[in-house]
C-alpha cells in the first residue's frame, strides 16, 4: 500500500477478506468484499487490482486488464497492478508470473 494514502482498518480488513476469498476461489464472496471496498474508497488501487484478479479467475481477460489499468492509473507505484498487467496485458501471456494480490497491512 502506498504510504501516502490513509486507509481505515475497516477497509484493510475488507480488502484482506477479498484476498482470502479470491485465494480460496470463493468468487461470489470475493466480489462482495471487493465492491464494499470500492464503495468505501474508489480512489485507491487495491480493490481495482482485486477486481482485475476476480475477472481473470472468471476468464474475462479484457475486464481484468481494464481493472489492472485502473489500479495502475490510480497509483503507478502500486506494483501488484503492474505485475498483473504484465502477466495478462500483452498478446503473449506470461503464465510464469504469479497473481499479485497486493496484501495490505496497517504499518
Amino acid at each position: 500500500m502506498n504510504s501516502n494514502k490513509v486507509i481505515s482498518k475497516e477497509l484493510v480488513d475488507i480488502i484482506n477478506e477479498a484476498i482470502h476469498s479470491l485465494r480460496q476461489r470463493k468468487l461470489d464472496g470475493a466480489y462482495d468484499f471487493i465492491m464494499k471496498a470500492i464503495v468505501i474508497n474508489p480512489n485507491i488501487p487495491e480493490p481495482h487490482n482485486l477486481l482485475g484478479i476476480w475477472y481473470e479467475k472468471r476468464g474475462n481477460l479484457d475486464l481484468a486488464r481494464k481493472h489492472y489499468r485502473i489500479a495502475y492509473v490510480l497509483d503507478s507505484g502500486f506494483k501488484p497492478a503492474g505485475n498483473n498487467l504484465q502477466r495478462v496485458g500483452s498478446v503473449f501471456q506470461y503464465d510464469n508470473i504469479p497473481i499479485d494480490y497486493g496484501e495490505v497491512d496497517m504499518k
